[in-house]
């Protein structure tokens, strides 16, 4: 588990890490060749990009002409070619995979979140390392970061070497907490949770007890996904497995030995399993919990027929905020997690990367690109000199009496937001350092004194700042997937097998089709159809990008 003390970093730091867990850009020439090419003392770089349906301009702008591609060529002379976009990451990795395998010059600078693809690139030849750049360009506070989390480049290091540039999450962004309706808890006369037998009694209190008033038995008492797992980014389950041990399904985590095992067949899951058995029977879940995604499960608690969702601390925004418009009077508040029956309290923790910025070999510009970077973490620690008051006046804020206004309605044609125009696709993160921040505001009240304070915080919201400050309070808990490479051989062969088994054989187990110890039937199947080969493979990549710089 991360411990507390790993996840209060410095201010430099967390400043840091939030602008990069926002970049996805590439650099590339705007010749035919790929290379990037120089005139006129300006650096043409291509990229290519995902581009979702969100990210909005002002009229006749777009992601090749805008305030930030403007400010880049005038100030820092970089002009930014973004070749072609896809919607969603699963097309743009086809793109991308199209490119490598009919041998078509790639972009300078792109962004890959596919391990496998990340790892068919670099064996291609066609990316280059990127330690040399790093030690020479990356300014002192780009090398602070990247020497706090060097396990953020194990996706991409291959044979001691480093080949990409890490796309940070938030660290903690989107780890969940529990939300839950107040007015139920209120009504029925309940505190709110410390214990898992304490949420027992509220769930089975919701499910009994009438708390939507309308005479009828048609209440849940948890909102849960297990269709792709029951460990997820919402409607989220980590919770009740992080109470009966240090590991989640799914999930690779360090042994009593410092070798990595795999969650899913230890036997702490066997008691969530039973535990999760006992809720379906006593109707605490849906009843078709077995087949429903994140999608598909929130309805029951938007719907108002549930009374407590694990989820991050942005669903205040979605789909908290719909919970609370569709039932008029509800009332929706976040808690911490609570302990099993030893105390144990765990949570799926978010990796710190989504994604890693790669490098045509043909690319001449490293130090463009560092730099570019560095004034985009500029802007996070609030000493830019670019980004004063806001990233672009007329877009995330106006001048008036001399003084930056932040509010939507005083900015002509609304407020949007231009650093999803960087080649982050959004105004970068250092791990754990937003939440650190909210946490900070929202304990000692003050005001917030920059743009990204008002835009990235308070504008979210008291609901937001009280559940990502919850959330920071129980970073010790955080349970984070330590394989980050690429499928290994037998996972490749025999992955697909092994993951419909255990999702079946868990899913058995709760509906109580199957007796617990068919657990243990799996686990023995797990491990000897391919499960222990796995197993090494896993550990033979573990040993070999932890001796890499």
């Amino acid at each position: 588990m991360l411990k507390k003390a790993f996840a209060a970093l410095t201010a430099t730091a967390l400043a840091v890490g939030m602008l990069a867990g926002c970049t996805d850009s590439q650099s590339s020439s705007s010749n035919e060749s790929g290379d990037s090419k120089e005139k006129n003392g300006i650096v043409t770089i291509t990229t290519v990009r995902t581009l979702k349906d969100d990210t909005k301009f002002r009229e006749g702008e777009d992601l090749n002409n805008n305030p930030i591609t403007r400010w880049s060529e005038k100030e820092l002379g970089i002009k930014w070619k973004t070749l072609w976009t896809a919607p969603n990451d699963e097309q743009y990795h086809n793109k991308i995979r199209l490119a490598l395998s009919s041998g078509q010059k790639l972009p300078d600078v792109f962004k890959v979140s596919d391990g496998q693809l990340i790892n068919d690139l670099i064996r291609s030849g066609k990316v280059m390392p990127v330690d040399e750049a790093i030690e020479k360009y990356a300014s002192p506070r780009l090398k602070k970061i990247y020497e706090q989390f060097p396990e953020a480049f194990y996706p991409a290091t291959v044979d001691g070497k480093r080949y990409g540039i890490p796309r940070f999450s938030g660290g903690n962004g989107s780890d969940s907490l529990l939300w839950i309706r107040k007015d139920w808890l209120d009504k029925l006369g309940l505190q709110p949770p410390k214990t898992i037998e304490d949420l027992e009694k509220i769930m089975d209190a919701f499910v009994n007890k009438d708390p939507d008033g309308n005479g009828k038995k048609d209440t849940i008492g948890l909102t849960l996904a297990s269709k792709n797992g029951l460990a997820t980014w919402l409607a989220d389950g980590s919770f009740i497995f992080g109470a009966y041990g240090n590991y989640e399904p799914g999930s690779w985590s360090k042994g009593e030995d410092g070798k990595l095992v795999y969650g899913s067949v230890q036997p702490s899951m066997k008691k969530a399993l039973a535990k999760l058995n006992e809720w379906y029977e006593k109707g605490y879940l849906d009843k078709e919990v077995g087949i429903l995604d994140e999608q598909t499960a929130i309805k029951s608690f938007v719907a108002g027929k549930s009374g407590i969702i694990s989820a991050p601390p942005w669903a205040a925004g979605w789909p908290i905020a719909d919970a609370l418009k569709n039932n008029p009077g509800a009332i929706v508040e976040p808690y911490p997690l609570p302990s099993g029956p030893d105390g144990k309290i765990g949570r799926r923790g978010e990796g710190l990367v989504t994604g890693m910025f790669l490098f045509s070999k043909d690319f001449k510009h490293m130090d463009k690109f560092f730099q570019y970077l560095d004034e985009a973490y500029a802007y996070v620690y609030n000493d830019s000199k670019y980004f004063k008051y806001g990233l672009a006046e007329g877009y995330d804020y106006v001048m008036k009496n001399g003084k930056p206004v932040y509010d939507d309605k005083e900015i002509p044609g609304g407020r949007l937001d231009p650093g999803a125009y960087f080649i982050t696709e959004a105004i970068p993160t250092v791990p754990y350092m937003l939440y650190d921040l909210v946490e900070e505001l929202y304990t000692t009240k003050r005001q917030p004194k920059n743009a990204y304070e008002y835009t990235r915080i308070v504008s979210l919201g008291e609901s937001f700042m009280k559940a990502a400050t919850i959330v920071n309070q129980q970073n010790q808990y955080r349970i984070e997937n330590e394989f980050t490479g690429p499928p290994t051989k037998t996972m490749q062969k025999r992955g697909e097998f092994l993951t419909k088994m255990e999702r079946e054989t868990f899913a058995n187990i709760i509906y109580g089709r199957a007796p617990l110890s068919a657990f243990d039937d799996f686990v023995k199947k797990w491990e000897e159809s391919g499960g222990k080969e796995i197993t090494k493979e896993v550990n033979e990549w573990y040993q070999s990008v932890k001796g890499a710089k």
